[in-house]
């Protein structure tokens, strides 16, 4: 699997699409929905986030994300927070 962060997510006008950038590149690779490995919530996702993922030819969009998923680190951290907010209120 291919590491790389979030650099771009769009949630308007019934778009739900991003772009990320794989570490140690500058080309950007195209995701939305149907990309992740499991059931997501774009509203959760923000610009930075590290993730994993594989990588298919597109005909759209060059390159697109398949099997994305959320990197440990940032999932546990993300987890970690959630639990923190719960605690709170």
């Amino acid at each position: 699997m291919t590491k790389g962060s979030i650099t771009k997510v769009v949630t308007s006008f019934g778009s739900t699409w991003g772009r990320i950038t794989p570490l140690g590149e500058s080309s950007q690779v195209f995701f939305n929905l149907e990309s992740f490995a499991e059931p997501a919530n774009f509203e959760d996702l923000k610009e930075g986030q590290e993730v994993e993922f594989d990588q298919e030819p597109d005909r759209a969009n060059g390159t697109r994300a398949v099997r994305l998923v959320m990197s440990a680190v940032a999932a546990s951290s993300a987890v970690s927070g959630q639990a923190e907010a719960l605690s709170k209120s």
